[in-house]
């Protein structure tokens, strides 16, 4: 079962770029979201490919191999190589750390890195505070961390400040740091591996790098999401100053990978959802942000690749104030209809195809859901075929029926 006898990485590339620019290419895009999905069929634990990535190689060229895809996604997973040695505490995944099953998944907890009382001194010196403070905090082995001095550079307290890193608890906490590093640097060598096994089997990378917008990230990385939405209510003007500060980050990402060369950058959004906040509260506190980023990225000569997670039916008038033809919205959970009305003329459109279809559901169930989604949204082009939210688990059988349905049924 394969259709990629002529298809090169060129008519793949033109493919999409024809739907971003919201007109009818040959056919349908196919472009499936996979995390850990690729190890589905391979033997592989999840721990073992965390450990070391280039287990994920022999899973990506079968996958590859087997379908059709116009648009590749890179294996995201946290690299547990790393974890391990930092002794990592704000994330669980199989393997011996946490006695979770080896085949099992991780998940990212929701902790609290920024006390309500620490806003000012995060605002003030965002850098030092997350090298003594949130390092410290994430990992166990890092603990040492909060004893090093590295905001003082006057005079003689430059000099003298380095005396914390005699510590011996600074000293340990450096060494953990440098094999960190180490193990960093094999994580990242093996992702490069993953983008050069897809373009020589002729197929584009899409998200090989991204960041989230500046008010996820505070939720995300510091405040947390039960602490953030109150924030919101009760002190909005330091949210507002920290949203600046990890917008600084988030442009740097951007910054980051256009230096890289890449053709998309993903933005994952969490916390801007319809049940999260009002839409006054979106306008003040995410949007902008949001907005920033895609435009820097556009204007870097990227495609933001925006993945809405969770409900997002009341923000689709806000999601067009973007330049036309220029970027990719991914929708878990969306009238997709009412998304194609509103925004395709605007933006390309993908997703909301629900991940559980193609784990729990039927074949006939799949055949039919594709064939409605293609209905209502291939019109005109503007839309690519992608499950709701980074895939972890599939079922063969219900893979094999999205994929031939689409490649039947999604031809202009």
């Amino acid at each position: 079962m394969s259709y990629q006898t002529e298809n090169t990485i060129d008519k793949r590339q033109k493919r999409v770029a024809d739907v971003v620019a919201l007109t009818e290419p040959d056919r349908v895009p196919f472009a499936p979201a996979i995390g850990s999905g690729y190890l589905e069929y391979s033997g592989i634990s999840r721990y073992e490919a965390m450990m070391d990535m280039r287990n994920f190689n022999q899973p990506v060229i079968d996958f590859l191999t087997r379908y059709e895809v116009d648009l590749f996604w890179a294996p995201t997973v946290y690299p547990a190589n790393v974890m391990e040695v930092l002794g990592t505490e704000y994330i669980m995944w199989p393997g011996p750390a946490w006695g979770i099953p080896n085949h099992a998944g991780f998940q990212v907890t929701d902790k609290t890195f920024l006390e309500e009382e620490q806003y000012d001194e995060f605002i003030r010196d965002p850098s030092a505070f997350l090298f003594n403070k949130v390092y410290s905090a994430r990992h166990k082995n890092l603990r040492g961390l909060e004893k090093a001095v590295i905001n003082n550079i006057i005079e003689f307290g430059h000099y003298a400040s380095l005396s914390s890193f005699a510590d011996p608890d600074v000293q340990k906490a450096l060494h953990y740091l440098m094999r960190g590093g180490e193990e960093a640097v094999k994580w990242l060598s093996a992702s490069a591996e993953h983008a050069a096994i897809a373009v020589e089997m002729q197929t584009p990378p899409a998200v090989v790098t991204g960041c989230t917008c500046a008010y996820d990230a505070l939720a995300d990385m510091l405040r947390g999401y039960i602490n953030l939405p109150l924030d919101l209510l009760t002190i909005p003007d330091k949210v507002k100053a920290a949203c600046d500060v990890m917008d600084v980050f988030s442009q740097q990402a951007i910054d980051g990978a256009a230096a890289m060369g890449v053709d998309y950058f993903f933005i994952p959004l969490h916390g801007g959802t319809d049940e999260m906040m009002s839409d006054e509260m979106y306008r003040t506190y995410y949007w902008p942000y949001l907005q920033k980023m895609i435009n820097h990225a556009i204007d870097l000569g990227m495609t933001p690749y925006v993945l809405t997670e969770g409900k997002y039916n009341t923000r689709l008038e806000v999601l067009k104030e973007v330049p036309k033809g220029k970027v990719i919205y991914m929708f878990e959970q969306v009238d997709i209809a009412n998304a194609k009305k509103v925004l395709g003329d605007t933006a390309c459109i993908c997703g909301n195809f629900p991940t559980t279809n193609l784990t729990y559901s039927t074949k006939a169930k799949v055949i039919e859901d594709t064939k409605r989604m293609l209905d209502i949204c291939m019109p005109g082009g503007g839309f690519i075929m992608n499950c709701s939210i980074v895939l972890e688990n599939y079922e063969r059988e219900l893979m094999d029926a999205w994929y031939e349905t689409t490649m039947t049924y999604g031809v202009y």
